[in-house]
C-alpha cells in the first residue's frame, strides 16, 4: 500500500516540473507506516535523517495519525490519512502551497478514490502496485489503522484500467492491486453485516475488466480477509487464470476461536477451512495447489499455550507457502493495548516455533514444483552467485541462470532445491 502510494506522490511531484534529487534535495517526503511499533520507530528516524539535510520534510503515511505530535515536532508538513478529504488530495494541495503555485480545489465529500496523477515513469520494483481501496472500520482490536485512515474509498473499474494500462505502458509486466481492506473494495464498509449491496462482487468484476488489458501478463491480488474470497472471485481468478496468478495472501492471525474473537476478526476457524478448502478445490490444477501466504501474530495478549498450539495444528493443516510470523506489538489506541501483556520471552519462543515451522511448510510446498515448468519474473541478480533471482506464478523465489533483464518474464524448469532456494534452468525453445 505504501509503495503504492508512494508511485502516486511522485506521478503529482513529476506532473508539477519536479525532479528526483539523490543530493540536497529542496523537498524530502518521508511516507511513514505505524502497522507495527518497530515500523512507527523506523519512521522517527527516516524523519530525523531527512531533517538533517536542512531541507523542507513532508510527512505523510500513517505515523501521522499514531504519533501527531512527534510529527509536528520533527516534519514541517504534516499530511494525516484521516479526514473527509482524500489523502492525496491534501498532499496535492499542501505541495501546491509549498511551490506557492495553488490550484484551487472544490472541497467535497467523496467515497470514491480519484488517480492523484497517472504514472509517468516506470517503478523502481518489477511489480507494480496500484492502490484500489483505501480505508478501514472493522476495528480488530490490535490494529491502529481504522483510527487512522477512516473513511473507506474505492477506484473505479475505468480509473483502475486507465491506471493499470498506464503501468504496462510503462514497461510493467505484473501489477498487484493493493488497499487497506481491499475486500471491501466498492463498499461503503469492510464490515460485511452492514454492507448496502453485500451480493455486489465489484473485485471479481474488476479482475474481469484488468485481465484484458493488452500487454498485462500477471495480475496479482494483495491481502486479503478470509471472508472476501467468494465463489464469484474464485470464478473470475479460473477464468482469467492466464493472467491471474494462482496465489493468494490469505491471514490466519491466530488459529484459536477463542484469540481470533478477542481480536475481533470476522470469520471463525471453521469458516477458514471451509474457505481454504474452496480455494484448493477450485484452484489446484494438474495436481498443484494454489499457493497460500498468510499472517500470524505471536504472543497476543489473551493467548494460551493451548491457543497457540491451535495455530501451529492449523498452519501444518493448511500448508502455507509461506508465513509472514510477527510478535505482538502494542499499539496505544486500541483496546488489546489495554490488556495485560505476555512476557518478552514467551512470545519469542512461540516466535522461533513458527518461523521453523514455516521453513518445513515452504520446503514441502517447493518440492510440488520440481519437474514442472514455471513463469519466472527476473527481479534481482546475485552477484556472488551469478544467478538471477525472480518469483514465479506461485509466488515462490526461484534462482536460474539467464541473460534475461530484470522485469522480464522468462519460461523455467523447477530443477532442484537447496535449503530455502529453489533452482531452475531456462527452458530451450526449439523454433
Amino acid at each position: 500500500m505504501n509503495h503504492a502510494e508512494r508511485r502516486e506522490m511522485e506521478s503529482i511531484l513529476i506532473d508539477r516540473g519536479l525532479q528526483q534529487s539523490s543530493e540536497a534535495p529542496d523537498l524530502e517526503i518521508v511516507h511513514t507506516c505505524s502497522v507495527t511499533g518497530q515500523a512507527a520507530a523506523k519512521s522517527r528516524n527516516a524523519i530525523r535523517r531527512a531533517k538533517r539535510n536542512g531541507k523542507h520534510v513532508f510527512v505523510t503515511g500513517c505515523f501521522t495519525g499514531t504519533n501527531p505530535e512527534v510529527a509536528k515536532e520533527l516534519g514541517d508538513t504534516i499530511v494525516t490519512q484521516a479526514g473527509e478529504t482524500p489523502m492525496l488530495e491534501r498532499f496535492e494541495q499542501e505541495v501546491d502551497n509549498w511551490l506557492e503555485q495553488p490550484h484551487q480545489k472544490k472541497q467535497q465529500k467523496t467515497t470514491s478514490l480519484p488517480i492523484a496523477t497517472l504514472p509517468s515513469l516506470r517503478s523502481e520494483h518489477t511489480r507494480a502496485e496500484l492502490r484500489i481501496q483505501d480505508g478501514c472500520d472493522a476495528h480488530c482490536t490490535f490494529c491502529i489503522i481504522p483510527k487512522i485512515r477512516t473513511t473507506l474509498r474505492s477506484k473505479t473499474v475505468k480509473d483502475t484500467i486507465t491506471e493499470a494500462t498506464r503501468l504496462v505502458q510503462l514497461g510493467h509486466k505484473e501489477i498487484i492491486f493493493t488497499g487497506i481492506f481491499i475486500g471491501a473494495y466498492g463498499h461503503e464498509t469492510a464490515l460485511r453485516r452492514k454492507q448496502t449491496n453485500s451480493r455486489g462482487e465489484y473485485l471479481a468484476d474488476l479482475l474481469d475488466a484488468a485481465a484484458q488489458i493488452e500487454g498485462l501478463e500477471r495480475l496479482r491480488i494483495s491481502s486479503m480477509e478470509p471472508g472476501d474470497v467468494t465463489p464469484a472471485l474464485l470464478d473470475a481468478m479460473v477464468a482469467n487464470s492466464e493472467v491471474v496468478v494462482p496465489h493468494l495472501h490469505l491471514p490466519l492471525q491466530s488459529g484459536s476461536d477463542a484469540v481470533l474473537q478477542k481480536m475481533n476478526r470476522q470469520y471463525n476457524i471453521s469458516q477458514y477451512q471451509e474457505m481454504i478448502a474452496m480455494v484448493n478445490q477450485r484452484l489446484t490444477v494438474d495436481g498443484l495447489p494454489p499457493a497460500i501466504t498468510t499472517d500470524i501474530i505471536c504472543g497476543f495478549p489473551t493467548e494460551t499455550a493451548d491457543d497457540f498450539a491451535q495455530t501451529v495444528e492449523i498452519a501444518k493443516r493448511t500448508q502455507y507457502l509461506h508465513m509472514h510470523v510477527f510478535p505482538y506489538s502494542v499499539r496505544t489506541g486500541t483496546a488489546a493495548a489495554r490488556w495485560k501483556q505476555l512476557s518478552p520471552e514467551v512470545v519469542q519462543k512461540r516466535v522461533q516455533t513458527l518461523l521453523q515451522l514455516d521453513e518445513e511448510l515452504s520446503l514441502a510446498y517447493r518440492k510440488q514444483l520440481v519437474g514442472r515448468s514455471v513463469q519466472v519474473m527476473l527481479e534481482q541478480f546475485d552477484s556472488e552467485t551469478n544467478l538471477m533471482k525472480g518469483r514465479c506464478e506461485y509466488y515462490a523465489e526461484i534462482t536460474l541462470k539467464t541473460n534475461r533483464k530484470k522485469g522480464e518474464i522468462v519460461p523455467v524448469n523447477v530443477i532442484g532445491l537447496e535449503g530455502h532456494l529453489t533452482h531452475a534452468q531456462a527452458c530451450l525453445h526449439i523454433l
